[in-house]
């Protein structure tokens, strides 16, 4: 998976970048996008996972999860405040972290308590993470469309080819190593995107809003 991630990456580079702009703020963004996509789906996957254990039907368990996942990460596009993008991403991947190395031991202990329960609490687990999951695509956004940054409709695509990419390597790495290292595969690429959140601004109006 990695030749094509980076092939993919290349051509970007190559073929994206605004005549006479700037390379490495450019560079910088195609990164960054990339990681969201990668990084969201990954911690998506692995969450459907340990929570499928504990609701105990996959379809069931996966509009649970779709549904809070995304309204919480609506709420967080609308109201996440202006806190900075490299926060925002490194406390994505420290939760993210922090839930793949708990819930291997919390989900067991609570699979005795009724069903009712055990959805409030799906909900009460994936809501704060979904809320910041939310911020960092649609803030970075913000700085696109104009200077060394394509026009949005560019990284909307960037992240959907990334995202699928991310989904075919997250059930490898869970096959290979489980789903507690594809979790923190996903917290990692939030980690980098916090890297090199210094070459997005995101000094304009949001021109689009979603959780990827």
């Amino acid at each position: 998976m990695l030749i094509p991630v980076l092939a993919l990456s290349l051509l970007f580079l190559l073929f994206g970048k605004p005549r006479g702009e700037r390379v490495l703020p450019y560079a910088g963004s195609i990164a960054y996008f990339a990681c969201l996509g990668v990084g969201f789906i990954a911690v998506e996957l692995a969450f459907l996972q340990h929570l499928t254990l504990l609701l105990g039907h996959p379809i069931f368990t996966l509009s649970i999860l779709l549904f809070t996942l995304l309204a919480s990460g609506g709420l967080g596009s609308a109201f996440g405040g202006q806190p900075r993008l490299r926060n925002v991403c490194l406390a994505v991947a420290a939760l993210a972290a922090v839930y793949a190395l708990a819930l291997p031991r919390v989900v067991p202990s609570l699979l005795p308590l009724p069903l009712l329960a055990r959805i409030l609490i799906a909900i009460a687990l994936v809501a704060p993470l979904g809320f910041l999951m939310g911020m960092p695509f649609p803030r970075g956004l913000a700085s696109t469309g104009h200077g060394p940054y394509p026009q949005p409709p560019f990284y909307w695509g960037l992240n959907g080819i990334f995202s699928v990419l991310g989904s075919v390597a997250t059930m490898i790495v869970a096959v290979v190593l489980g789903f507690t290292a594809a979790m923190l595969g996903g917290a990692a690429f939030y980690l980098f995107a916090a890297l090199v959140a210094g070459s997005i601004r995101p000094d304009a109006a949001p021109r689009a809003q979603g959780p990827a």
